[in-house]
């Protein structure tokens, strides 16, 4: 573990509050007014990302009521390594690495090709000699007299295709290089700690009338081996209970409006509910919550999805191992079920999927009903949405582009105003800036649609809106900006004038990559929500027993913002696929990248480790699927730009760029990730620890992140914990160990390799 410094000096003396408003455990109202202040900054402590201190003793005053986490932490330096962000699991640590990875991309290409291209182009001198003919108007500055466009292209330019095909070849050992770097890094990451996970399995299409009985009995004892569960963490069908809290929550907000006017003196707005209404309706939804808590076994139907914890991670595995399934096997069992066999693998009748259990809190427990085939028909629905909206980004960008060309058509010969320049110039930078406008609004709106279609994790909506996401705004970015710029010409003019002339396509794709660089982090850092959590947090504190705030409302305000890895997957993968897509006709803009994603790098890890809140532990699934999505993505159209950007320019493609060409389809059409998961992937190192001797220490568990069963749950844990305060302490990942265990002992790797595993 690297140096640590401290927390500011106001974070750390919660440990030593003084305040009369203590609140024990089980009083703690999330919906009272006001707020309890000390609370509030307990729960600003407890979700920061940063490690608990190993010196502090366990008590009522250093967790935090409302989660459950510490209070006391350790900050990281911002030198830190990736693998000093183990704690929260391997989600975070390897979205930096692919940060880096993108860069080591982006480096391959400039090295090999990049610089050869940038001083090929500046020795060109196409733009003035179309100037001298009267061809065209072109202006000589940097985006032109460093484009491929500005160089010789009567030939085709042999060296720079060869390069060209010795970069792919390279990026495509690089990207199976990092997948097995990224195989290491998470078995590494998870050696650091012990999880819930590890000895847990999530298990999907049980029957909805079975019991928790039935269930531990079928999973106790599996083809003739007996396995000892420790837990059962049923799943229900609770949109209707999660619908109602919303509803609380939306008209605890409305009330909080209300008693805001009513202090400032301020007329209540008639668009707002009356107050004795509101408050009947708030104990009306009060009462229906608590029927549903007090009797969620009889409440809520099961939604035939259970997580089943193990005593240790080798029967967990086993398991897994059994009930895997191929597509072999579904058809067996149903041949199996036609001649009157009994399959093993079926529960009742029921053909169930066993999988390894995603991390608590990446379950998204809303969704556990909702069957395969409604996902996937609002799969279908969300992304032809998405395709309407890509058609209205290109109503706009057509229209601004058809302004830009209105201006230059003065006829041929005629040279352009200064006002006439100018006002292409601004347009430009109009166009790429709504352009970035464009992407954030999608942002939000491909989000809603990743939610409408009810993944059952955390990790799958990520993935699903990371996916469509980047996609989407690729198109937008590049795509549209091309075909905008070929279709828009004049009469009789070559497709090769259209790239290289004022307010052309050269000048459109730099100003791009220019917004492209400098917005993504610009952004991050004046964030107006982050301002606003600011102002509210400054509100709550100034006005003390008179905030009318609800205790769940300030804990979010002083809460920082969470790290949304779906929408930097996104960004990060439409810059990967950008950059290569224009690289060959603008090899000054992935030096500009490539600038942008060290800024980037600095600026999110300073973010993460100063202002944000810690995100919910999650596994190695997303980075896995981005490396495979946006990995051979760019390889495909960094070979399709190449193709482009010859026949464009020089009317002709070299016989090596069709080669180049070919690779990148077999790579993308083979399934390299099937392949390295078969040969070359290896497997997480079980714990050989007990789960009834490591589940005092979780501070994270499913029964807690059950929306249903979180109050008790938490309420027993942290009473557990705390039952003997001056025995118990924590170590650097937020783990309890004993405080007459030498800790050293800590130090040593809790996973070793069962050399004599036996199989199943």
């Amino acid at each position: 573990m690297t140096t640590v410094i401290p927390l500011d000096q106001e974070t750390n003396q919660l440990n030593a509050s003084s305040q009369p408003n203590e609140t024990n455990i089980e009083d703690y109202d999330e919906f009272r007014r006001p707020p309890i202040l000390e609370i509030c900054l307990k729960h600003q402590s407890a979700t920061q990302f940063a490690i608990a201190d190993a010196k502090v003793d366990l008590n009522k005053n250093n967790l935090c009521p409302c989660c459950g986490q510490p209070v006391i932490l350790t900050q990281l330096p911002l030198t830190a390594s990736i693998l000093d962000f183990s704690f929260n699991g391997p989600g975070v640590s390897l979205y930096f690495d692919f940060l880096v990875f993108s860069s080591i991309l982006i480096s391959t290409f400039i090295i090999i090709c990049g610089i050869y291209d940038i001083i090929a182009s500046s020795l060109g001198e196409t733009c003035q000699l179309l100037n001298e003919l009267g061809e065209l108007e072109c202006i000589d500055n940097f985006y032109s007299q460093f484009a491929k466009s500005n160089q010789d292209n009567k030939d085709v330019d042999i060296a720079g295709s060869v390069l060209n095909f010795i970069t792919t070849l390279i990026l495509i050992v690089l990207l199976f290089l990092y997948r097995k770097r990224i195989n290491i890094l998470a078995n590494k990451i998870d050696e650091k700690s012990i999880l819930a996970s590890d000895y847990s399995i999530i298990v999907e299409n049980i029957p909805r009338d079975a019991k928790e009985e039935e269930i531990k009995e079928f999973f106790s004892k599996i083809n003739n081996h007996e396995y000892k569960i420790q837990k059962i963490c049923m799943g229900f069908q609770i949109q209707q209970y999660l619908q109602i809290l919303k509803q609380k929550q939306d008209q605890e907000k409305t009330f909080t409006k209300i008693l805001e006017c009513e202090r400032l003196g301020k007329p209540i707005p008639p668009q707002l509910p009356n107050k004795v209404d509101l408050t009947q309706t708030l104990d009306q939804l009060a009462n229906q919550l608590d029927k549903y808590e007090e009797n969620f076994e009889t409440s809520f139907q099961f939604s035939g999805v259970a997580i089943i914890s193990y005593n240790t991670e080798d029967e967990a595995n086993a398991v897994c191992k059994f009930f895997r399934a191929t597509r072999l096997h579904l058809i067996l069992s149903q041949v199996m079920r036609v001649i009157g066999q009994k399959d093993i693998r079926r529960f009742r009748d029921n053909v169930i999927v066993v999988s390894k259990a995603p991390e608590p809190g990446d379950i998204l427990w809303g969704n556990l009903g909702v069957t395969l085939l409604e996902q996937y028909k609002r799969k279908l629905i969300t992304n032809l949405a998405t395709i309407f909206l890509l058609g209205i980004c290109f109503g706009i960008l057509f229209g601004l582009s058809y302004g830009q060309f209105s201006m230059t058509d003065t006829g041929k010969g005629e040279e352009l105003s200064q006002a006439e320049i100018i006002a292409i110039t601004v347009l430009g930078v109009i166009a790429s800036v709504l352009i970035s406008i464009i992407n954030n609004i999608l942002a939000i709106i491909i989000r809603k649609f990743a939610e409408l279609e009810a993944p059952a994790t955390k990790t799958e909506y990520d993935i699903s809106a990371a996916k469509k996401l980047g996609f989407a705004q690729f198109l937008n970015t590049a795509i549209i900006t091309l075909i905008v710029n070929l279709v828009i010409i004049k009469e009789g003019e070559k497709s090769y004038y259209a790239v290289i002339k004022q307010g052309g396509l050269n000048q459109d794709v730099m100003l791009i990559f220019i917004t492209n660089g400098i917005m993504p982090w610009l952004t991050s850092i004046i964030d107006p929500f982050y301002l606003y959590k600011l102002f509210m947090r400054f509100q709550i504190q100034s006005q003390g027993q008179t905030c009318n705030v609800t205790q769940q409302e300030a804990n979010e305000h002083f809460a920082g913002p969470m790290i949304d890895l779906s929408k930097k997957y996104a960004q990060l993968g439409k810059t990967l696929l950008f950059t290569f897509f224009y690289a060959y006709l603008l090899p000054l803009g992935p030096v500009l990248s490539l600038g942008s994603l060290l800024v980037i790098y600095w600026v999110e890890k300073f973010l993460l480790l100063r202002r944000d809140s810690k995100p919910a532990p999650t596994g190695s699934e997303m980075a896995e699927e981005m490396i495979d999505f946006f990995g051979e993505f760019t390889l495909l159209l960094y070979a399709i730009g190449c193709l482009v950007w010859e026949t464009i320019l020089n009317e002709t493609i070299f016989p090596l760029t069709w080669v180049q060409f070919a690779i990148a389809i077999l790579n993308f059409l083979i399934p390299i990730d099937t392949i390295f998961d078969s040969f070359w992937k290896t497997e997480d190192i079980s714990t050989q620890e007990f789960y009834d001797t490591q589940c005092y220490k979780f501070w994270d568990d499913y029964d807690r992140r059950n929306p249903i069963t979180a109050e008790k749950a938490i309420e027993t844990f942290l009473k557990n914990t705390t039952e003997a305060p001056q025995q118990q302490q924590v170590d650097g990942r937020g783990n309890i160990v004993p405080k007459f265990q030498d800790y050293k002992k800590q130090d040593k790797k809790k996973k070793n390799k069962n050399k004599n595993k036996k199989e199943n």
